[in-house]
């Protein structure tokens, strides 16, 4: 395990299985969604990385009494050394919070597993782990956005 948040019924694993780095998004045990790399890691110094861009507007929303910018989904690209080994689509998301009963790990996986068949835990990552960085891209709305939700929203109120 590289880095973990979350776990049986709900969150994402960053990890490598068998060689290979895998990243999996684990939406309330409902669903599993995986970005795979096809090859072994060579030994070394590796730079891994998951980027997920998000398809909504965002919590921002919700300012306006409009859930949409919630749970979509997005694209998720895995890259290694600066190559792209997998890219996918998910569909949806997790509208707004993780689980409330599981930890943030790095190197281990203190809690429950986000894929029993993958793995168990503790899950132990035997390299060692220079650095991990997570950046959080939170979306932006626009003033077209916004207009756009302020009219619903009033179109909302005379409608009731």
């Amino acid at each position: 395990m590289l880095i973990t948040q979350g776990g049986r019924f709900a969150g994402y694993g960053f990890y490598l299985l068998k060689g290979k780095p895998v990243f999996t998004w684990n939406l309330v045990d409902l669903e599993r969604i995986k970005w795979t790399g096809a090859d072994v890691l060579s030994p070394g110094k590796q730079t891994l990385e998951f980027d997920f861009k998000y398809d909504g507007l965002g919590m921002a929303t919700l300012a306006y009494g409009s859930p949409s910018g919630i749970g979509r989904g997005g694209t998720g690209v895995l890259t290694v050394d600066g190559k792209v080994v997998a890219t996918q689509q998910m569909p949806k998301s997790l509208p707004l919070t993780l689980q409330w009963d599981e930890n943030l790990d790095v190197g281990s996986d203190t809690g429950s597993t986000v894929d029993d068949q993958d793995y168990q835990v503790p899950f132990a990552f035997d390299g060692k782990i220079n650095k991990i960085t997570l950046a959080i891209d939170r979306p932006q709305l626009t003033p077209a956005d916004i207009a756009t939700l302020e009219a619903a929203q009033r179109n909302n109120k005379t409608s009731e």
